[in-house]
C-alpha cells in the first residue's frame, strides 16, 4: 500500500535506520530537514513527551522528498518541534569554471568554493549561486565540519550517514569527505552491507 505523505513544515517523523535503531527528523522549509542525536531501539517516540526546543539539531541538510516518504515511519505526535532552527545559507560547491571539464582534471586540482543560497530563493545551481569564498582549503576541518556540500541527501547514502552519525555521536557525511578529501574511512559502503547490518529495503 502506498504511503500517504505531505511535506508540512515542523512535522516530526520517525525513521527506521536498521532493525533496532530509530531516530526522528523534523521537516523544515522544503527541501530542508533537521536531524537530532536522538535514537531508540523501538518506534516508541510517542510514549513520552519530548520538546525539541530544548535541543540543538545534530545537523540540517537537503533531503529528496520522494525518499523521505519511503523511509518515514509516520508522524510523531508527542514531540514538540523546535521552532527556531535556522536554514543554512552557506554551502560547499564545485567550481563553476571547472564544471564542463571536471573529467579532465585530476582530483587534487579540483576547486571547491563556499557559496551562498538564499533560503527563500533556493538553489540557483552551480552557475547561479553567489561565491563568497573561492578555492577553499579542503583540509580545513572547520569547513568540513560546519558546511554541507550542495545536493540532496537521498537513498541509502542518507541512511548510512544517519547511522554513522548516531553511532559516533557526531554529524558525519562520508560522501562529502570522499569528494573533498578522497577518502571514505567508514563502514557500510555498499547497500548489501547495509542490508546485512539490518537496514530495511525501503520500498
Amino acid at each position: 500500500m502506498l504511503k500517504r505523505f505531505s511535506w508540512k513544515k515542523n512535522d516530526v517523523h520517525s525513521i527506521q535506520l536498521k532493525e533496532n535503531l530509530y531516530t526522528i527528523a523534523q521537516l523544515l522549509d522544503i527541501p530542508y530537514v533537521a536531524f537530532f542525536n536522538i535514537s531508540s531501539e523501538n518506534n516508541n517516540f510517542n510514549e513520552k513527551s519530548l520538546d525539541l526546543n530544548n535541543l540543538k539539531p545534530f545537523g540540517v541538510c537537503m533531503v529528496l522528498n520522494d525518499f523521505f516518504k519511503k523511509c518515514s515511519e509516520g508522524k510523531v505526535k508527542n514531540v514538540q518541534p523546535n521552532l527556531n532552527i535556522p536554514i543554512p545559507e552557506i554551502f560547499i560547491s564545485s567550481d563553476r569554471g571547472q564544471w564542463g571539464s571536471r573529467s579532465e582534471i585530476s582530483d587534487d586540482k579540483l576547486i571547491y568554493n563556499l557559496v551562498k543560497i538564499d533560503p527563500i530563493v533556493g538553489d540557483k545551481g552551480i552557475m547561479g549561486n553567489e561565491i563568497i569564498q573561492y578555492n577553499i582549503d579542503r583540509n580545513d576541518s572547520n569547513i568540513i565540519n560546519n558546511y554541507e556540500i550542495i545536493g540532496y541527501n537521498t537513498g541509502y547514502e542518507l541512511v548510512r550517514r544517519l547511522i554513522l552519525s548516531i553511532e559516533n555521536s557526531r554529524w558525519i557525511d562520508p560522501l562529502k569527505e570522499l569528494r573533498l578529501l578522497g577518502v571514505d574511512n567508514y563502514p557500510l559502503k555498499t547497500v548489501e552491507e547495509m542490508w546485512h547490518y539490518g537496514v530495511p529495503k525501503y520500498e
